[in-house]
């Protein structure tokens, strides 16, 4: 029996399932034509932007732009992450048809909470710093409500991993349709943050700043989340784009510096009781700005004040660090002390150590001796002289 004719079908229709398949994953749940808008044929960054990104190509496993993070944390997570655009559903911004990044429906495998990260290389934050970008949904009439989050983080890519948590990006820059609502959203123009309201079905721009949380100092990175409750056949979640994302860093204003007057390392208290507390002074400076040191312990016993320190340029600061108890023995305890993120210095760390020992036993005093007590003394050793003469004569 020739076996190769079948296995020649059975190829092909493995094939075809699979390209159906794929084409699955990055659809929309609802038929949808082509809004037929022509994309722009260069994209409109930001002026002075210094990172940019017009995803012309979204590639790998999973997929994402080259430099970019992608992280599903969906629960259960579904057969889609973040992939290339599809024209069936819209067009992109500008570019080639497919030249924007999508997430679906997809992103959570039956009906549960989406939580799809697309998350930015290292950027520069600073004063006047600014990030724009578009996004869109399907065309109206919307059907299953949509929502994206934009997120800032001072720190790495860490997203808790939790369909509800928000790990390193604890700042919440703006949100599109934060409350999952069914009706078109409007855009704003001139461009400006999410309004309320629901998600747009045309290409909107969003610009967010300072005002907004972008930090003015320090280093990190710009996270949009696909956060949809109830998605994926629930009654939540559909498709949504984003196209043309660019960052101004802006101007970093001087640094501060701290220093420690007081150095780090080891500090021994002593202490007799019946007193309760010992104290200990921890001085600083600060140079090029000022700025807030934050002192802090954990161990038992310790507390530091004040907390933050604020200090001002050539002026220096004072923390005082108290151990409080009424136990004998020796209590060792940490203090840190860091300024904020983008400073210099820091952080500095004190290792304490408080012996306090038992009160001394009491001494009885000798009762003291006065004028009268001396002459009455006196005259009676002279009487007693006397009598002792007659008698014994």
């Amino acid at each position: 029996m020739n076996r190769t004719p079948v296995l020649s079908l059975l190829a092909a229709a493995t094939a075809i399932a699979l390209s159906s398949g794929a084409f699955a994953q990055n659809s929309s749940r609802t038929p949808q034509a082509s809004s037929g808008s022509v994309p722009a044929a260069v994209s409109p960054f930001a002026p002075n932007a210094t990172i940019t990104q017009a995803f012309d190509t979204v590639a790998g496993i999973p997929p994402c732009p080259v430099g970019w993070t992608c992280t599903n944390a969906s629960t259960p997570v579904g057969s889609a992450n973040w992939f290339q655009g599809n024209p069936a559903v819209f067009n992109s911004q500008a570019g080639a048809t497919n030249s924007y990044i999508g997430a679906n429906f997809n992103s959570v495998a039956g009906a549960g909470t989406i939580s799809n990260w697309l998350i930015s290389p290292v950027v520069q934050f600073g004063t006047g710093s600014e990030l724009r970008f578009w996004s869109r949904v399907g065309v109206a009439p919307v059907a299953y409500a949509d929502r994206l989050e934009i997120r800032s983080s001072t720190g790495g890519t860490n997203t808790g991993g939790t369909n509800v948590s928000t790990g390193d990006f604890s700042t919440l820059l703006g949100t599109i349709n934060p409350t999952l609502g069914i009706a078109t959203g409007t855009c704003a123009a001139p461009a400006g943050p999410p309004n309320a309201g629901g998600y747009p079905t045309d290409w909107c721009e969003y610009l967010i700043t300072n005002v907004q949380g972008i930090p003015a100092t320090g280093s990190g990175r710009i996270a949009f989340r696909y956060f949809v409750t109830n998605g994926g056949t629930g009654a939540n979640s559909n498709y949504i784009g984003i196209d043309t994302f660019s960052f101004v860093e802006g101007s970093v204003g001087p640094v501060s510096t701290f220093t420690a007057v007081t150095p780090p390392g080891n500090i021994t208290l002593t202490r007799a009781l019946p007193a309760t507390t010992s104290t200990s002074a921890l001085v600083f400076n600060v140079t090029g700005a000022g700025g807030a040191l934050t002192c802090s312990t954990a161990s038992a016993g310790y507390t530091v004040a004040p907390v933050p320190l604020n200090l001002a340029v050539g002026v220096p600061g004072t923390v005082t660090v108290t151990h409080t108890g009424s136990a004998v023995g020796s209590f060792p305890g940490i203090v840190t002390c860091a300024g904020p993120v983008g400073s210099t210095g820091g952080p500095f760390v004190y290792n304490y150590t408080t012996n306090v020992t038992a009160a001394a036993a009491p001494i009885i005093p000798v009762p003291s001796m006065n004028t009268w007590g001396a002459f009455l003394l006196l005259s009676g050793m002279a009487l007693f002289g006397a009598f002792a003469v007659r008698r014994f004569s």
